[in-house]
């Protein structure tokens, strides 16, 4: 079975109604390892509905959270806005209406590609609308009990001056630098270290509580249920521990059910990170990645796996490997699903149904080999051309318009790729003029007798690669020799893509005439 329905079937006999959270402190870029808890969240909430259980999938940006430090993306005039809330900042770029907004905007965007449904809710917002203004109330009259918790769990004491509330100075607007000197429901008074004494009000965006007391203030409102998160705050003494403590002891209710995530590290560079900028922003990665594959890459493990995204050659794999599976979900009897399922692992078949942002496809969709895709992008990047390579290749006749639109979203991914993340072993242009190639008389004589032959071979990937390699072999030529001269005459490069496919996808005339020219 499933993990999600493992987890689905679990949560099903605690209770008929369930909501489930999940968030991100938008600090920097909101990256590819991110993805994974709202992803995680949504295959939850999903699961539970195919059980007819009512579920309802949260998505907290903490927009209120203070900029902690100038990070290294960050350029110097953020200094005067450290400790600020993240949605009282200037956007880098100014087309956003704050800092917030910025790093946050093109993640649910991300999001949505990736067929996440989820009510998005602002923590700047909410403490501005009051729905913190009775938790937080709570909070201050129980903060002698909350500070025993902390201290307790985390093995660590706290100041004698603690309290859990960060008022907002309403002169300098920064959230790290006040000092509480009394409180009197619904007011904070506090002094700031740049000179101003004021009060902050609960019922406003005044200020806020600290984050191992804000997250359970927020199950408590907002009735959540379910919250998949981090190892980090998974850890014993870690947020966790304390926000079931103070959900329990304060707020009089179980804290919620949970999964715990393992880290997607970036290959190469280990765990991303948006303060340090080791990252790949969820935009990106689905400029890249069909959003069906990722799906596919993270669900196909466990959560507590931890996961290794390789932007590189790794796409490539991961796109066969995705396909490969489709393929093997649409054999056998296209109208009866028991029988096709009969053909591939029942687990393995679930991941696929799960892996589709929408709606699952009727039949299978238009498969063009991935690496071949790559090649035919670089041969011709207009799509009617692209096109025409393709019929070419015998590929297909005609397109559905479903099988239009999966091609063109497949081609715009792998221009993207080419552009930023393929290795230079893969690139590649076919040379303007003929290139100027100094020969030894026997590999003269070797493109000179191919040029001829492939005038009869049929034009066909398997054809053209065993008379490329027979002639070498007849004329004592290493295979690996021949390859690269041929290699050469169209790219003037002795690399590229897997030959024989490569060269169907030209023109018979142009790929005999190149090879004779430069036999000349």
């Amino acid at each position: 079975m499933h993990w999600v329905d493992v987890e689905s079937k679990r949560l099903q006999s605690f209770s008929e109604r369930h909501v489930i959270a999940t968030g991100i402190t938008p600090s920097g870029d909101i990256h590819v390892g991110n993805m994974r808890e709202i992803l995680t969240g949504e295959v939850i909430t999903r699961g539970l509905k195919q059980k007819n259980v009512e579920a309802q999938l949260i998505y907290i940006g903490d927009t209120i959270d203070p900029l902690r430090k100038v990070y290294p993306f960050l350029d110097e005039s953020y200094k005067e806005h450290v400790g600020k809330p993240l949605s009282e900042i200037p956007c880098p770029c100014s087309s956003h209406k704050s800092y917030a907004e910025h790093f946050l905007t093109p993640f649910l965007d991300a999001a949505k590609t990736l067929g996440i449904e989820a009510n998005v809710l602002l923590s700047h917002e909410m403490y501005a609308q009051g729905m913190y203004t009775e938790a937080s109330r709570k909070v201050l009259d129980n903060k002698d009990r909350i500070k025993e918790i902390l201290q307790d769990i985390s093995k660590r004491d706290l100041p004698d001056d603690w309290f859990p509330y960060n008022p907002k100075c309403s002169e300098c607007g920064r959230l790290t630098t006040t000092k509480v000197i009394g409180y009197e429901f619904p007011y904070v008074n506090y002094t700031c270290s740049c000179g101003h004494e004021g009060k902050a009000d609960l019922r406003k965006d005044d200020g806020k509580l600290p984050w191992r007391v804000d997250w359970p203030a927020r199950w408590w409102f907002l009735g959540v249920t379910f919250e998949p998160f981090g190892k980090d705050h998974a850890a014993a003494g870690g947020s966790y521990d304390t926000a079931k403590r103070i959900s329990e002891e304060v707020f009089d209710r179980k804290a919620p059910q949970y999964v715990v995530y393992e880290w997607i590290q970036l290959k190469g560079k280990g765990a991303m990170s948006s303060s340090t900028g080791v990252v790949i922003s969820a935009a990106k990665m689905l400029k890249m990645t069909p959003p069906e594959v990722f799906r596919y890459f993270v669900l196909r493990n466990n959560p507590i796996k931890h996961l290794d995204f390789d932007p590189g050659l790794g796409i490539l794999n991961l796109v066969d490997e995705y396909d490969s599976t489709e393929k093997r979900y649409f054999e056998g009897s296209a109208d009866d699903k028991s029988k096709r399922i009969e053909k591939i692992e029942e687990e393995l078949a679930r991941t696929y149904e799960l892996s589709q942002p929408f709606s699952l496809p009727s039949k299978l969709p238009l498969q063009i080999p991935y690496r071949h895709l790559v090649s035919v992008v670089q041969i011709n990047e207009d799509f009617e051309g692209i096109l025409d390579i393709l019929k070419r290749a015998e590929h297909f006749e005609s397109l559905s318009k479903e099988d239009e639109n999966h091609l063109k979203q497949r081609i715009g991914c792998v221009k993207f790729w080419l552009d930023n993340f393929a290795p230079e072993k893969v690139k590649f242009s076919i040379a303007k003029e003929t290139p100027k190639i100094t020969l030894e008389s026997d590999h003269k004589k070797y493109l000179e007798d191919l040029s001829i032959k492939l005038t009869q071979e049929e034009w066909a990937p398997d054809a053209i690669h065993n008379a490329i390699y027979e002639l070498a072999q007849i004329q004592n030529i290493k295979s690996k020799t021949a390859f690269q001269l041929v290699y050469q005459a169209i790219l003037d490069q002795k690399h590229g893509p897997r030959l024989g496919y490569f060269l169907s996808t030209l023109d018979k005339g142009f790929v005999v005439g190149r090879i004779g020219e430069v036999a000349k």
